[in-house]
């Protein structure tokens, strides 16, 4: 019996994993969507605490391709709690972004 073959990458062409956004774009991060809620939970309100239920601003700085093969962008954003806000860098999922458009007066 021969050896067997292994199972992973043999070398074959592969795209780019990491593409640099330069200078960084405008996007909306749907923060619904990246951080979904335990459904049919009772919680309580607090005024203090974070708003991750809203669509905000952020800046795209990078494309990254997983090893699956999804698209993720590195992106800049607040994220606000009461009266604050406090700025947060990380990998989202390329279908919860949206390219934001320029708004005219």
């Amino acid at each position: 019996m021969g050896e067997f073959q292994s199972i992973g990458y043999h070398g074959q062409p592969v795209a780019q994993a990491f593409r640099r956004v330069d200078p960084p774009i405008p996007v909306l991060v749907d923060l619904a969507a990246v951080f979904p809620r335990e459904p049919h939970r009772a919680g309580g309100y607090n005024p203090a605490g974070l708003q991750m239920h809203a669509v905000v601003e952020g800046r795209l700085s990078c494309w990254g391709l997983c090893e699956q093969g999804f698209w993720w962008g590195l992106v800049t954003y607040d994220i606000a709690y009461g009266p604050s806000r406090k700025s947060v860098t990380h990998w989202i999922p390329s279908w919860t972004l949206r390219r934001q458009s320029e708004r005219r007066p």
